[in-house]
């Protein structure tokens, strides 16, 4: 009792979700600032950072690729702080980092004017789910339905439990994630949309990409990509 009448008097302050600095909101200015933002030249196709120098607006990856989604945009690079903040967010669970990240995608969407009409997000298998406690996709598609005010449909699930993207290279993760996505036999509402499909981070684009490609055989008519962060280029 006397403890809870102590924080009932003196509440403690709000402090920052990634380096515990005391403030109102769940990432202060200082690492809000630290993020290193997509700026300048950026893929036409994947949305990466080109170098200044590149002489082409799609990158070496996306010239030799095939994709079936239109265009992919993300937020900040994945490295630094912007990988600290997924990782907060997906590790340990600081699930009030969805809000900036769907603050971040929200102005990004504003600023292509991007036309859709549902947002969905990439599934996680039901162990990961399981273990986790949360999809953090669903979380920051959800936060960014309310924002742009649009449905959020949670149409996709992933029915194979693959490896682990990270420790694989390009061809290998393409090849690690085929087939591991289907669409919900309840849901029969993806046909005929514009969809926004969402994610923490794109990589090579294989998860997105597997995505999109169900997605259109359910009869989407056209899928785009927003992460909140994204790797460099090969």
């Amino acid at each position: 009792m006397i403890k809870y009448l102590f924080n009932l008097l003196y509440p403690s302050k709000a402090k920052c979700s990634i380096c515990g600095r005391t403030g109102s909101e769940p990432v202060c200015n200082v690492c809000m600032a630290s993020l290193d933002y997509l700026q300048g030249i950026t893929c036409f196709h994947c949305g990466k950072q080109l170098n200044e120098k590149y002489k082409h607006n799609i990158c070496p990856d996306c010239i030799t690729g095939s994709f079936y989604y239109e265009r992919a945009y993300s937020c900040f690079e994945y490295s630094g702080m912007g990988k600290k903040l997924i990782h907060k967010l997906k590790y340990e669970g600081k699930v009030q980092l969805a809000h900036v990240i769907a603050g971040l995608m929200a102005k990004r969407i504003e600023n292509e004017g991007l036309q859709i009409d549902v947002i969905v997000p990439v599934p996680i298998h039901e162990k990961k789910l399981t273990v986790r406690g949360f999809n953090q996709s669903y979380m920051i598609a959800s936060e960014l339905g309310e924002r742009l005010h649009k449905p959020v449909t949670d149409c996709l699930e992933r029915i194979t439990e693959t490896k682990e993207q990270y420790n694989l290279d390009r061809s290998q993760r393409f090849l690690n994630i085929r087939g591991a996505f289907s669409v919900k036999l309840s849901y029969n509402n993806c046909k005929y949309m514009n969809i926004l499909l969402i994610d923490d981070v794109y990589t090579t684009g294989s998860t997105v990409n597997e995505c999109s490609k169900v997605l259109k055989s359910a009869g989407a008519d056209r899928v785009y990509v927003v992460t909140a962060a994204t790797g460099s280029n090969t």
